[in-house]
């Protein structure tokens, strides 16, 4: 017999048969499936037994539940744990781009409450290359998970910032789209978190709505006139859902796009171009997604302006030149960031944390290079690379001082079978650990991985 509260059933009940109302309880009471994204510079083959994800070509279900601290491949950012459902917002995202805007057109995108990172990665890994993302958290800790994701991810097409989302409002239209992955009331994370099924209650799904509804009107004037709000929650009521798309087309004029894709199947419509997934249809948990576009006005995608096409070089360090890159300085740290987007753009994008990927700082007149600077993928820096052993791969996990010898002193490059894993200082009897302390694994593990290399 289910565990969920009373009231939650009899509104599932109000939406679905008794059957299928069913169905999605069963659903909630199994395990969750496991899954990832690779990344698209990942070369290689999965080593754990797996199945492809309709929504993501680069995809996968795991059959198993791997201890992903443990594996450097993930800490080298060659894949993302992400529930699949919420890989249809890429999808959304892939759909749009293609469909509405030009290939060379430079969008500025919008993902309003990003963290922990995974619709932030999925969407830098299909931008084209002179978009830029703007991701945004608004809890401190949160904004740091958010922030080591990216940097692992190693794409340096995204800034971080921390602000509420009327302060967005308050800049006026900025942005081509807008993701809102509104917070909720947790429905469809019920086997996921525990906490979301003791919390929940008819009255917090009615301050979700009024809370959503606040953010959605608070950001929508940071949208173009003729822009896209992909609005989405892991939630089953219509009050967080339907209810408020329909509430934001009366008040704001909104109108709803069609989605299309060559595989909709496990998609279920309860209202036109309102999707969800449900957990018994679509493996994962549970997502609402809709997207809506903001009428046109005399600012419109025909006449907006797009980045000037050029090639920067940055001087960066020691002389090294870095062509395809904007060099942006913040206090006393450097950061890259790829294509020629204007500096001016991000500098004035409220509550700005972190305008790109750091390459490293000055300290005591000598220079720092960051972790992230070796995460960058597919960009040589030119710097002295050092070979680990599983065993010193986890003593770099873990942030402990490495003993080696050979290695001639300054930054050096940290890699594991090939993939960096991030900076280190050489010194007489070994290696420096530089790796921020906040992303140093807790506990004794043995690396293993999920991927083979090639």
């Amino acid at each position: 017999m289910s565990n969920f509260p009373n009231a939650f059933i009899d509104q599932l009940k109000t939406l679905f048969s008794e059957q299928e109302s069913q169905y999605i309880l069963d659903s909630l009471e199994e395990t969750a499936p496991v899954s990832i994204r690779c990344n698209p510079y990942f070369k290689g083959n999965l080593a754990v037994s797996h199945e492809n994800i309709t929504q993501n070509n680069r995809g996968y279900f795991l059959n198993e539940r791997p201890i992903f601290t443990a594996d450097p491949a993930f800490h080298a950012g060659l894949y993302y744990p992400q529930e699949a459902n919420s890989m249809w917002i890429g999808a959304v995202f892939s759909f749009l781009r293609a469909r509405y805007f030009e290939p060379d057109e430079a969008l500025l995108i919008l993902d309003l409450c990003a963290a922990p990172g995974g619709k932030t990665t999925d969407i830098s890994a299909r931008m084209e290359a002179d978009d830029l993302l703007v991701a945004n958290e608004i809890i401190s800790n949160r904004n740091a998970i958010l922030f080591e994701n990216v940097c692992k991810w190693g794409l340096a097409n995204t800034v971080i910032t921390k602000a509420d989302a009327h302060k967005f409002g308050e800049k006026g239209p900025l942005f081509d789209l807008i993701f809102c992955d509104a917070p909720c009331s947790g429905e469809g994370m019920f086997r996921k978190d525990l906490t979301a099924v003791t919390e929940w209650s008819p009255d917090n799904v009615s301050l979700c709505t009024q809370r959503q509804q606040r953010i959605v009107f608070d950001v929508w004037n940071a949208l173009k006139p003729g822009g896209f709000m992909v609005y989405s929650t892991c939630t089953f009521n219509r009050a967080e859902n339907e209810d408020n798309i329909q509430h934001f087309c009366a008040q704001m004029g909104a109108s709803v796009v069609a989605f299309e894709h060559e595989d909709k199947s496990n998609l279920v419509e309860i209202e036109p171009h309102m999707y969800r997934c449900l957990p018994h249809k679509s493996p994962g948990e549970g997502l609402f997604f809709c997207i809506l576009q903001k009428p046109e006005g005399p600012f419109n995608r025909e006449t907006r302006e797009t980045s000037p096409k050029r090639k920067i070089k940055a001087n960066v360090q020691n002389g090294l030149e870095f062509e395809g890159f904007t060099t942006i300085g913040k206090g006393e740290e450097g950061y890259l960031l790829r294509g020629s987007r204007n500096e001016a753009i991000i500098q004035n994008l409220p509550g700005l944390v972190h305008p790109g990927i750091p390459i490293g700082s000055v300290f005591n007149g000598k220079w720092k290079a960051h972790p992230a600077i070796g995460l960058l993928k597919n960009v040589d820096f030119g710097l002295e690379r050092v070979q680990l052993d599983d065993a010193a791969c986890m003593q770099y996990l873990k942030r402990e001082f490495i003993p080696l010898s050979g290695v001639p002193a300054g930054s050096v490059l940290v890699d594991w079978n090939g993939h960096c894993l991030g900076t280190a200082n050489a010194v007489k009897n070994g290696l420096n650990n530089l790796l921020p302390m906040e992303w140093r694994v807790r506990g004794n593990f043995t690396a293993h991985s999920v991927v083979e290399l090639i």
